[in-house]
């Protein structure tokens, strides 16, 4: 278990190493848009304005930093360049149109915005010619030239000499937009790769196209998916790299060892020699536990046949929901995928543990009556009950010579085997020892032939396991059914999250969605349990 954390600890940390490199190598993308907020885009051509470029913004990739600048009178600017698409919007908001048009002035502020910005992108939009700036077109076609940004400018219901100049310094686009639809066609036509611009709609008219560099291009919704791939690929890599090359394996006499002790209860592992970051982790989450709950934990884990320590288990609990977090959060954003993936890593690692510990109650149910049997031609030979409970210990037939010999260890600090299988029974929850405990009470009380109790109880045993086989048989229709029922809802969202997430973006972005994904997981509850309810057969 230990290398196992180890492979975990250093995994994680050099796959955060990596892809912060990576990050780090990869270009950084920004556009800013300067925009004409004189008193002639008032009332209403600023509102249009403001809901096309939101839509452009909303087009681009999600790594694509976007800048705002405003000029009027004089010009400012509103907004760095940031990739938060809600800082962009509400700036978007803020803008108010009046003063005079100081385009020319407004180019040098835009330029300044891009600074450290590797592949960047001006795009203008104006209404009317420039009125007050203290700069010259001149300066303004030499400032965009010699800083090689590409500039795309938009002229709304306006069109002139200098528009033309700004826009072919650097290989940009001028587009002129006659109303609110031509508007959206042109943003629409600056959002995909200038070599392949198709005509625009009639509004809308492009002049002197001149060959440019790629605009950024639009995000495929497989993006997140590889980015996901790669880091858990990473993270994989080296994973089997350490856990199979640098962690010391176990000796052959240490593996030999460990059975021999499995047979007498639970016991410490063999100590040996572990990575230090793995024995730096499980001691400070040893610290953090406290003393109940790492003996819940212990008696869990023993209980499903698990070799780990607690503070082991509970590091990697943590490390389960810190990965299904990252992975979620590349899926979906940072507000579903942390507490999503957190809690789901949290409960999925609890449900594992539930179903070792069920499957191994099966098992000890499934060998008792092979177990008894032996006990009774055990006793028929003339061993006593307690040494014929150890041969059963001896024949290491597991989990029920792990359980017995439990019992069998309390009987020489001095309790009772009646006491200590009652207890075995209790832990195990069976219902068949505990029976089988009463009688051997009853047969130490009154006398009899407790190896022909036995036998006849295995015989009982037997018909019954052969029923409640039979009736699983029958239910397995009802069953597969109730599978298919629950999955297909689950199936059918995530595939749709995944091809189709504009489609299913208002159940988790509006209240109505909200309520309807609430009431749905309620109701999917319900039907599992009913139809759960509808197809357990007791016996």
């Amino acid at each position: 278990m230990k290398r196992v954390l180890a492979g975990l600890v250093l995994g994680a940390l050099l796959t955060f190493v990596f892809n912060a490199f990576a990050v780090a190598a990869a270009p950084s993308r920004g556009v800013v848009v300067l925009l004409d907020t004189s008193g002639s885009m008032a009332p209403d051509r600023i509102v249009v304005a403001r809901q096309a470029i939101a839509t452009y913004v909303g087009s681009l990739p999600a790594d694509v930093q976007v800048g705002l600048v405003a000029f009027s009178s004089q010009p400012s600017l509103v907004l760095a360049p940031t990739a938060d698409r809600g800082a962009v919007a509400g700036a978007l908001d803020r803008l108010q149109a009046k003063g005079d048009t100081s385009l020319f002035d407004a180019v040098p502020v835009g330029l300044s915005a891009l600074q450290g910005i590797s592949e960047r992108r001006m795009v203008i939009v104006s209404d009317g010619e420039d009125t007050v700036s203290r700069s010259t077109v001149d300066a303004a076609v030499s400032a965009v030239a010699s800083a090689g940004v590409p500039t795309d400018v938009i002229g709304f219901q306006y069109s002139d000499d200098a528009l033309r100049r700004i826009a072919s310094a650097a290989g940009g686009r001028l587009l002129t937009a006659s109303d609110a639809a031509a508007l959206a066609a042109a943003f629409a036509a600056l959002a995909v790769p200038s070599s392949v611009v198709t005509p625009a709609p009639a509004p809308v008219s492009v002049a002197a196209p001149a060959p440019v560099a790629v605009a950024p291009p639009v995000e495929t919704p497989g993006q997140n998916w590889l980015a996901g791939v790669l880091i858990a690929g990473t993270f994989l890599v080296v994973f089997l790299i350490v856990f199979l090359v640098l962690t010391p394996r176990r000796t052959a006499a240490g593996r030999k060892l460990a059975q021999h002790l499995d047979h007498y209860g639970r016991h410490e592992p063999v100590v040996q020699e572990e990575s230090q970051a793995a024995q730096t982790a499980v001691v400070w989450t040893a610290r953090v536990m406290t003393a109940d709950g790492t003996a819940r934990t212990a008696d869990r884990l023993d209980l499903a046949g698990m070799k780990a320590s607690p503070a082991e288990w509970t590091l990697l609990r943590v490390c389960v929901s810190v990965a299904l977090a990252a992975l979620l959060t590349l899926l979906t954003t940072w507000w579903i995928g942390v507490p999503v993936g957190v809690l789901c890593g949290w409960l999925l690692t609890a449900l594992y543990m539930r179903m070792r510990t069920s499957k191994r109650r099966a098992a000890f149910a499934d060998q008792l009556p092979d177990v008894l049997q032996l006990v009774a031609s055990s006793l028929r030979s003339g061993f006593s009950l307690a040494q014929s409970v150890d041969a059963v210990v001896r024949d290491d037939t597991q989990p029920t010579a792990g359980e017995f010999s439990r019992a069998l260890a309390a009987t020489r600090i001095g309790a009772e085997l009646e006491d200590a299988l009652e207890r075995v029974a209790f832990r195990m929850r069976s219902a068949d020892l505990a029976w089988v405990v009463m009688a051997v009470r009853i047969q130490r009380q009154v006398g009899g032939n407790l190896a022909e109790v036995l036998m006849n109880t295995v015989g009982t045993m037997r018909d019954r396991a052969q029923t409640r086989r039979h009736v699983r048989a029958l239910s397995a229709e009802g069953r597969l059914s109730a599978y298919i029922l629950v999955g297909l809802p689950v199936f059918l969202a995530g595939f749709l999250f995944w091809f189709r997430p504009e489609y299913m973006r208002p159940l988790y972005t509006t209240l109505v969605g909200l309520v309807m994904l609430a009431v749905g997981f309620v109701l999917l509850v319900l039907g599992s349990l009913w139809m759960r309810k509808l197809v357990r057969v007791e016996v």
